[in-house]
């Protein structure tokens, strides 16, 4: 029993006096057999953290530049609808050049149509002199504004300018203007300008939702770097030439995003930057990136708590988190590009990150605009055209019943004046007879003019025997060509407003075959009743050309194509000109007939 006392004691001993050092060798042990598995742990966590970080930021700036990108788009689409209205105004100006009082009454008559300009309208002559403003801006009149670059811009380029900002005179504001030039045909006459103040705010509605929950905020800059808009108002008028990544990127005039370091912000801050369209301005949104990326930090803790596995399980999350990011912006590129070619469009579910449905409700907001401005200007257009029409309406009636009428009793009295001379009836008779060939020209000038505001025939006789009158009236400029009219279908009366639609494009067609293919030998005109619609088509073996799109129609001032495409639109119809160099030209018109089902 002793012995075994002994013995338990010893070994007691022994643990009491050996454990605390097993207990430092094991954890020696660990350490060592861990060191390894916590460096690459520390290692894979800090590379996977850093990729995580360096991955999100990729997807940040590319979901800003795409967010700038379709915001620009669509403020550049609002700024056009400054310019529509100024270019309308100063087609009307071209009519009456040279003629300030006449001019003057239609700035007064289109001032409520120009109202968006806070600063008025004014119009320049060649010499950049104001003649002309809008009531309440009478102070512009016998200023010289030749020295302004928009307006040397104008003159040389025949084309409209947004300028940079500038101190407007006589007022000294802040402002940038909007300038059109005044064309005669292909007569420079002036310079047509709108004046937009910058203290006024006027671009505020369109960018606030590109505000997000993070700080973001956007504003416009012009191509000096010259604030244009912001929503602090201390920064309008300021410059960013000076802020390193953002002015290269202004630099180079196209859509990215950067990092760097803003005053404003006091620390790093994505910048993201887009041209506007047609403008010449830039749209640029800044959103503090550690805001951005506060949302990737538990990610970042989880990679390294699971180590390896976390680096596994981070990426998957990764790649579902781009799925669920790239998902509505690819829809969203998706609905904008369906948009631009004019499909109707459908609000999308705003879905994904919050910057996501930022963009989408951003997105939906500026569409919407866009096609309740394009119905208001679909609606002034159509209006316009209805007044044209009753006005050519008028004039020829005057015409008619007036003026033939008195040439008819011009030519009577000369009739007797002949019979009564005397002396020397030779001479006089052949004085008499070349008044009477003038009075004979001038009746039928009269007259054809009278058929070209009005033509009697389509509203006696109807659209097919008013297309066959154009193709005969062709015949007679072309003699060398074969003109051919042919009715399909079923003839019936049309509404007189799709009518005078389907005689005036038929006639602008016919119109440029004899201007730009006098050596064509085959024009063929056909008109088609079809089932709920017309179509009418016109074809011809001349040189051919190629056609550009809407906007380059207006760009070059192809007036007449635009002017038919526009009235095909008016009435939910389409027109296609198919034309190549060689092969000819044919335009084909397609309207629908509403309560004509054939």
């Amino acid at each position: 029993m002793p012995c075994a006392r002994g013995g338990s004691r010893w070994r007691t001993g022994l643990g009491d006096a050996g454990k605390p050092r097993g207990l430092r060798l094991q954890h020696q042990l660990t350490l060592v057999s861990l060191l390894p598995v916590a460096v690459l742990g520390a290692v894979v966590t800090l590379v996977s953290t850093y990729a995580l970080r360096q991955v999100s930021l990729n997807l940040i700036l590319q979901r800003n530049t795409a967010l700038v990108q379709v915001a620009a788009a669509g403020l550049a689409n609002d700024l056009d609808g400054y310019l529509r209205p100024l270019q309308t105004a100063a087609e009307a100006l071209a009519g009456q050049a040279g003629e300030i009082a006449q001019q003057q009454q239609i700035l007064h008559n289109q001032a409520p149509y120009l109202q968006p300009f806070g600063g008025g309208v004014a119009l320049l002559d060649e010499t950049g002199i104001a003649v002309a403003t809008t009531p309440g801006h009478e102070e512009r009149e016998g200023r010289d504004y030749s020295f302004r670059g928009y307006f040397q811009t104008a003159r040389a380029t025949r084309r409209p300018v947004f300028s940079t900002v500038l101190k407007e005179e006589p007022s000294g504001q802040d402002a940038v203007v909007v300038a059109t030039p005044v064309l005669k045909g292909d007569d420079f006459s002036g310079v047509l300008i709108g004046v937009l103040f910058l203290g006024r705010r006027p671009w505020t509605n369109h960018l606030e939702p590109l505000r997000t929950q993070q700080g973001g905020q956007a504003y416009l800059v012009d191509t000096a770097g010259t604030v244009i808009y912001h929503p602090d108002d201390t920064h309008i008028g300021t410059t960013v030439t000076e802020s390193g990544a953002l002015w290269q990127l202004i630099e180079g005039h196209q859509p990215g995003s950067a990092l760097y370091e803003s005053p404003a912000f006091g620390e790093q801050v994505v910048a993201s930057f887009a041209p506007l369209p047609g403008v010449g301005w830039g749209l640029i949104m800044e959103e503090p990136s550690g805001a951005i990326l506060a949302p990737t930090v538990p990610y970042r803790w989880i990679v390294g708590g699971l180590l390896t596995a976390g680096v596994i399980l981070s990426t998957l999350v990764l790649v579902i988190s781009v799925g669920q990011v790239t998902r509505p912006l690819t829809a969203l590129v998706q609905e904008a590009r369906q948009v631009s070619t004019g499909i109707p469009f459908r609000p999308l579910e705003a879905q994904g990150p919050p910057e996501t449905r930022t963009l989408i409700g951003a997105f939906n907001y500026m569409v919407i605009r866009l096609a309740e401005q394009q119905a208001t200007l679909r609606q002034y257009a159509l209006q316009v055209l209805q007044s044209q029409e009753e006005e050519r309406k008028r004039i020829s009636r005057e015409l008619h019943d007036e003026t033939v009428q008195d040439m008819v009793g011009l030519m009577q009295r000369i009739e007797l004046c002949r019979s009564a001379l005397q002396q020397d009836p030779a001479a006089a008779a052949r004085r008499l007879d070349e008044l009477q060939s003038l009075a004979k020209g001038a009746v039928a000038d009269v007259r054809r003019m009278s058929n070209d505001l009005r033509p009697l025939i389509l509203e006696d006789l109807g659209l097919p025997a008013a297309l066959q009158a154009l193709s005969e009236e062709l015949s007679q400029h072309m003699p060398d060509a074969r003109v051919h009219c042919e009715i399909v279908g079923d003839e019936r009366r049309l509404a007189p407003e799709l009518e005078l639609t389907v005689f005036r494009v038929v006639q602008e067609a016919l119109t440029n075959v004899r201007k730009h293919a006098p050596t064509a030998t085959q024009v063929n005109v056909t008109l088609y009743f079809e089932e709920g619609e017309v179509l009418a088509t016109v074809e011809d073996n001349g040189p051919g050309f190629h056609p550009p799109d809407m906007q380059a129609m207006v760009r070059e001032s192809h007036l007449g194509l635009a002017g038919m495409h526009e009235r095909a639109h008016l009435f939910g119809g389409d027109l296609s000109i198919t034309s190549a160099p060689g092969a000819g030209t044919t335009t084909a018109l397609r309207i629908p007939t509403p309560g004509h089902p054939g």
